[in-house]
């Protein structure tokens, strides 16, 4: 079973795409403004994948990863 699209709780995180009323963020944005160590944070984590897209989402956990943070 793919996993990389669920919360740390296991509940599956909608797209921003799949909204009506959402605005997409950049990804650089994202990684700005994001701080990678939180990467274990679940409102963190769903925020990057509904508001920055699941490219995005694992950019953002792969930088996590160099710097020392761990994505579960």
């Amino acid at each position: 079973m793919d996993t990389s699209h669920l919360t740390p709780a296991g509940a599956r995180v909608a797209q921003c795409a799949d909204e009506t009323a959402c605005t997409v963020v950049s990804c650089a944005v994202c990684l700005k403004e994001i701080p990678s160590d939180s990467v274990r944070v679940t409102d963190a984590q769903d925020y990057v994948h509904h508001f920055c897209g699941l490219d995005c989402l694992a950019v953002w956990q792969q930088q996590a990863a160099k710097s020392g943070g761990q994505t579960g």
